[in-house]
C-alpha cells in the first residue's frame, strides 16, 4: 500500500511538532527551588529587612550585611537562616551586584530572581565577592 506525500508530510511535521513541544518543556522550566534568588542576610545568614541592603543605606542595625545569592527558595521571610551553598555579595559592590545578575544599585527585594537563569553560575561558591 503506497503512502501519498501529504500524509508522509503530515505524519512528519506531527512527530517533530510533537517532540519539539516535549523538548522545550523539559528545557524552559524551572522549579522555584531550583532558580537563583537573592536574600538580604546578616553575616550569619540570617534574613534580614530588604533596607539594610539597599546600596545607598547608611542606617544602623549592627554588623555586616549581605545580599545571598543561590537556590533558596521563594517567600521566605525575615529570621529565616539560610543553608549555606550560595554567594555572599557587598550590596554596595555594583559590579559584583552585576556580575551576579542583580541590578548594580538600589534595593533589591527578598526573592528576587537573579538574572542569567540556567549557567549564571551564582550558586554553590559560599563566601565570595566583594565583602565576603
Amino acid at each position: 500500500m503506497a503512502v501519498s506525500n501529504r500524509v508522509k508530510s503530515a505524519l512528519t511535521t506531527t512527530v517533530l511538532a510533537t517532540a519539539a513541544t516535549g523538548f522545550l518543556a523539559g528545557c524552559g522550566t524551572e522549579d522555584d527551588e531550583d532558580e537563583q534568588v537573592a536574600y538580604c542576610t546578616n553575616e550569619d545568614g540570617e534574613i534580614v529587612d530588604d533596607d539594610y541592603c539597599d546600596d545607598g543605606y547608611s542606617g544602623g542595625g549592627g554588623g555586616l550585611f549581605f545580599l545571598y545569592v543561590g537556590a533558596f527558595g521563594r517567600g521566605l521571610s525575615p529570621g529565616t537562616v539560610l543553608p549555606s551553598g550560595g554567594t555572599r555579595i557587598d550590596p554596595r559592590d555594583s559590579t559584583a551586584r552585576r556580575n551576579a545578575g542583580l541590578p548594580a544599585s538600589g534595593k533589591v527585594t527578598g526573592g528576587t530572581r537573579v538574572s542569567g537563569g540556567i549557567g549564571s553560575g551564582t550558586g554553590g561558591r559560599v563566601g565570595t565577592g566583594a565583602g565576603s
